[in-house]
């Protein structure tokens, strides 16, 4: 993979004019030595997005991986960083100081990209697939919103990240925001693979200029295994378990176990995890070996994957 000036194909470029890598290693579940190895291998071998958020409670390793290359031939204008805001009901008078403890615990003095990590501010919850509202709860999380993205879009008038966007936003709370934003979102980062596609959030995105970016491009699977009730894709491949997701929510897979998958490794020679975790060419760039999300990821997302 290039840097950020690389080959076009090998990055995207955001509404605010920046290039962000179309492929990026992501730390959530990372810590200890095994995070740190993991990212000094990553851009070892050529990652030049690294995503973080401080909810993960690791991005003092990633700052020790990213002293280290940075002693080497990287600069810190080669390395694309984003990081996450987990806001609580009573943090929303404290973001820049959260934003500032990030760049201390990363060793930098600005990010590349600052998320709003989940869009409702009073709880945790998968954002991806959101509990319904009444009209005075939505209200309430407008609010919430309101003040957390004001004081969001101050972090870029200051210098302190370059870029802002949003996580697991649905195509309701993105068309919320963009009421009162100054600053359209650069990014919405949200869970998508081809079993998960979310195809009419993607294109509202893509009509508001807001990037897409894919997590867990792999799924995120639970101990329990549990029926489907995403009515996201077909019938399972015969032999094929499935993956319970948070919410009930399911989806086929493992995808390493698909034989498309391993027929499409074998043909590149690779493993089945070599082939679905790391940046290859089919015409600009295919992932997954999945048409469709490689169709929608050659033209308008970037991915972050995990390297285990």
């Amino acid at each position: 993979m290039k840097g950020k000036g690389g080959t076009p194909g090998s990055y995207f470029v955001l509404n605010t004019g920046a290039k962000i890598p179309a492929i990026g290693l992501g730390t959530w579940q990372s810590g200890g030595d095994l995070c740190v190895e993991a990212v000094k291998t990553a851009l070892s071998v050529g990652y030049r997005h690294i995503d973080c958020a401080h909810l993960y409670g690791n991005e003092s390793e990633v700052g020790e991986a990213l002293n280290e290359a940075f002693k080497g031939l990287l600069k810190r204008e080669d390395v694309f960083l984003t990081s996450k805001l987990y806001c609580t009901m009573n943090s929303l008078n404290k973001i820049e100081n959260y934003v500032k403890v990030s760049l201390n615990n990363l060793g930098v003095s600005y990010l590349d990209l600052y998320l709003m990590h989940w869009p409702d501010s009073s709880a945790f919850g998968d954002a991806t697939d959101p509990p319904s509202k009444s009209g005075s709860e939505y209200g309430q999380f407008l609010n919430r919103l309101k003040k957390a993205w004001k004081a969001m879009e101050g972090l870029v008038e200051s210098g302190l990240v370059r870029a802002i966007g949003v996580s697991n936003f649905s195509i309701q709370q993105i068309k919320g925001l963009l009421k009162f934003a100054k600053i359209v979102p650069a990014v919405n980062q949200v869970e998508l693979h081809p079993f998960w596609r979310q195809d009419e959030l993607v294109k509202f995105c893509q009509m508001k200029g807001i990037h897409v970016s894919a997590h867990t491009p792999l799924g995120v699977p639970t101990s329990t295994p549990g029926p489907s009730d995403s009515g996201s894709g077909g019938e399972d491949e015969p032999g094929t378990p499935r993956i319970s997701f948070r919410r009930s929510r399911s989806v086929h897979g493992p995808m390493l176990k698909l034989s498309v998958v391993a027929q499409i490794a074998d043909r590149h020679k690779k493993t089945p995890e070599q082939e679905t975790e790391l940046k290859h060419r089919v015409s600009n760039l295919a992932f997954l070996g999945h048409m469709v999300v490689a169709k929608a990821l050659d033209n308008t997302m970037s991915a972050v994957v995990r390297v285990i």
